[in-house]
């Protein structure tokens, strides 16, 4: 029973117009067919993961891929000998275990949900399917891939050739990009990032980006906003890397 509200509209978006939302912003499916689509919405199941819990989990069976409709997710893998390796950060309309796709059987990788999310989940069965019917869902994974390759060489390339504070401003303007929002001060960093998952993400240490990041405030280059980044000069930011 859906609760009616004084202005008569529900209080919370129906499952499906959640669904058709992230279908929506997920760049995978905005040039397939209406037929994909529609099967999509029709399969998709909406879950809503509370921060901190795990979306998928490294090493457990493969059933469905997953896609962010709403929050952030903390990708992670850990390896043999027990440390956790830090792969990155997905937001709105970005994929989950998209190797999955490519045969793994497995999830290489976890992702635990850093705010809570909203996460459409699609049968793996359904997935392959669709990519064999539908030319434009393969070619969007396609350009998926590769945009996935470039980040990784871009941050294997960080972390070979610059110091922390270069691999710090080079996070700092990917925040930006993905989650910059137009402030009195200069630009929001809307998502709350902690000095540990940057510095987990820069290969260095909480206690170095917290200092370097308080010489880019000394600088003029950034504020801080309750738990949140402002940078305040991005061009001026950028030469610094």
């Amino acid at each position: 029973m859906v609760t009616i509200q004084d202005n008569r509209r529900p209080a919370v978006d129906a499952p499906k117009v959640r669904i058709n939302r992230a279908l929506k912003l997920c760049p995978l499916f905005e040039k397939v067919s209406r037929a994909t689509f529609d099967n999509a919405l029709d399969v998709g199941e909406l879950d809503v993961v509370r921060a901190g819990m795990s979306i998928q989990k490294q090493h457990d069976d493969v059933t469905s891929l997953a896609l962010l409709g709403h929050g952030r997710a903390r990708l992670e893998r850990k390896l043999p000998s027990g440390q956790t390796v830090p792969l990155g950060y997905r937001g709105s309309g970005d994929l989950l275990g998209e190797a999955a796709l490519a045969g793994a059987r497995t999830y290489v990788e976890s992702a635990i949900a850093i705010d809570e999310s909203e996460v459409v989940r699609f049968p793996i069965a359904a997935m392959h399917a669709w990519l064999r019917e539908d030319p434009a869902l393969g070619l969007g994974l396609l350009c998926l891939l590769v945009d996935r390759q470039r980040a990784a060489e871009d941050r294997i390339e960080s972390l070979l050739f610059r110091n922390v504070e270069g691999r710090l401003v080079e996070f700092l303007l990917g925040a930006v990009d993905r989650w910059g929002v137009p402030d009195t001060r200069g630009t929001l960093i809307s998502a709350p990032i902690t000095h540990l998952e940057i510095a987990q993400s820069i290969g260095s240490t909480r206690e170095t980006v917290t200092i370097t990041l308080g010489a880019l405030r000394k600088d003029g280059l950034l504020a801080v906003s309750g738990r949140r980044l402002i940078v305040v000069d991005r061009d001026a930011l950028s030469k610094r890397r």
